[in-house]
C-alpha cells in the first residue's frame, strides 16, 4: 500500500494526489511538527486553525475508509521517517507543496510529487505566460485569466463592457453607519477545546471564539452566506475602513482558499452565478473575482518565477517591529491601534486596513 502525505494547507478531497484516492490502495499521512508549531510566536488562532482543521480533516477521511496516521513528530522529516519505518509503504506520494523550503525537503525524502490544482494557474503556466515579456503587470495576466477561464465573460468580451470596475469600488462607508450582515460563527466543541488547551504559552493573541471555521463543511456555510448576503455591498465598499465594523462587506474566505477548505473555482463559481442570476452588481463580483484569479494568483506565480525575492531586502531593513506591534507599547496612532487590536482579537484585518 502506498502513503499519500498530506500536507496541512491541502486539506480537501479533490486537491492533487487526494483526489480519486481509493482506501484499498493507499493509506494517509499527516503530520504536526512541533518545529513549526514552537518555530515562532504564531497567533493563537491561527495554530488552532490549521491544527484543527488538520484533525478534522484526519476524522472526514477515516469517516471514508481511510486508514489515517496522524502523529505529532518533532518535525515533518521525522515524523516521515517515523510513518515509513512502522508502515513500510511502496511508496510515498504527495500534492507540489506551497512552499520551496517544503517542496526542497519532500525532495530530500524522495517523495514522488503530483501537480497541484490548488490554484487556477500552474506555476508553469505562469512561466509560460510570464515568457520574455519586459515586465509583469498585473492587469495584462488578469485579462488573460479572464479569457483563458471564461469568468464574467460574454462572447469574448469582459461582462459589462469593461474589464475592471474599480472605479466603482471606492465608494465612502454610509453616513448612517449601515447594518453590515453578521459573519457566521461556530459554537466550540471538544476537538477545539482539546486543540487550545495544547497550545504553546508563547502564542500570542487571544482564544478562538467561533469566527474561523475549521471544517469542509464550515467553509461551504461561510461561502454561502458570503454570496447570499454579503457579496451585493461587497463591491462599492471595498476599500472602506471604519472603526466601528472589523469585516464590513468582505468575503472573509481567505484561511479557507489557504487551507484548501474551499478552492478557488468554487469561490469563483457562485459569485458568476450570482452575477448571472442578476443577484448582485457586476463591480461587486468582477472585484471578487479579480482579487482571487487576479492578485492571488499573480503574487502565487510570481513566488515561484523568481525565488531570488523570497529574501531579498531590497530596501536594507535591518531593525525590528516596533514594540507597539508586537503588544509591548501602545500607540498614540489610532488608526495602527485599531488594525492591530483587530489582529489581537482575530488574527485577521481586511485587505484595505493590510494595505494603508
Amino acid at each position: 500500500m502506498k502513503t499519500l502525505w498530506v500536507l496541512g494547507d491541502q486539506l480537501n478531497r479533490r486537491i492533487g494526489a487526494l483526489d480519486g484516492a481509493n482506501p484499498t490502495t493507499a493509506r494517509i499521512l499527516l503530520v504536526e511538527s512541533e518545529a513549526m508549531i514552537l518555530g515562532r510566536r504564531f497567533h493563537r488562532q491561527r495554530l488552532h486553525y490549521v491544527l484543527t482543521a488538520m484533525r478534522r480533516f484526519a476524522i472526514q477521511l477515516r469517516s471514508s475508509g481511510f486508514e489515517v496516521d496522524m502523529r505529532r513528530a518533532p518535525t515533518l522529516r521525522t515524523g516521515l521517517l517515523r510513518h515509513v519505518d512502522e508502515y513500510s509503504p511502496e511508496t510515498v506520494v504527495a500534492t507540489e507543496p506551497n512552499s520551496r523550503k517544503i517542496e526542497a525537503l519532500l525532495g530530500e525524502l524522495d517523495v514522488e510529487l503530483v501537480p497541484s490544482n490548488q490554484f487556477l494557474c500552474h506555476r508553469n503556466d505562469f512561466s509560460q505566460w510570464a515568457g520574455d515579456r519586459s515586465r509583469l503587470r498585473l492587469e495584462d495576466f488578469y485579462r488573460w485569466q479572464r479569457r483563458r477561464l471564461g469568468y464574467l465573460m460574454d462572447d469574448g468580451e469582459p461582462a459589462g463592457g469593461a474589464w475592471n470596475y474599480d472605479r466603482d469600488n471606492r465608494e465612502p462607508p454610509p453616513k448612517d453607519g449601515h447594518d453590515w450582515p453578521q459573519p457566521v460563527a461556530s459554537r466550540l466543541d471538544e476537538v477545539d477545546l482539546e486543540v487550545i488547551a495544547s497550545l504553546p504559552t508563547s502564542s500570542a493573541g487571544e482564544d478562538p471564539v467561533g469566527w474561523w471555521a475549521t471544517s469542509r463543511r464550515g467553509a461551504l456555510a461561510r461561502l454561502r452566506h458570503f454570496i447570499d448576503d454579503v457579496l451585493p455591498s461587497f463591491g462599492p465598499h471595498e476599500d472602506a475602513m471604519i472603526e466601528s465594523s472589523w469585516h464590513l462587506a468582505h468575503s472573509l474566505l481567505s484561511p479557507y482558499l489557504n487551507l484548501g477548505l474551499l478552492l478557488p473555482e468554487e469561490v469563483c463559481d457562485r459569485v458568476e452565478e450570482a452575477y448571472r442570476a442578476g443577484r448582485v452588481p457586476i463591480n461587486s463580483a468582477e472585484g471578487v473575482i479579480r482579487q482571487i484569479i487576479g492578485w492571488r494568483e499573480f503574487v502565487w506565480g510570481v513566488y515561484w518565477m523568481w525565488p531570488d525575492q523570497y529574501d531579498a531586502n531590497t530596501l536594507e531593513h535591518t531593525r525590528g517591529l516596533p514594540p507597539s506591534w508586537t503588544g509591548e507599547a501602545k500607540t498614540s496612532m489610532r488608526c495602527v491601534a485599531t488594525a492591530l487590536d483587530g489582529v489581537r482579537q482575530r488574527a485577521w484585518l481586511h485587505h484595505i486596513q493590510r494595505l494603508m
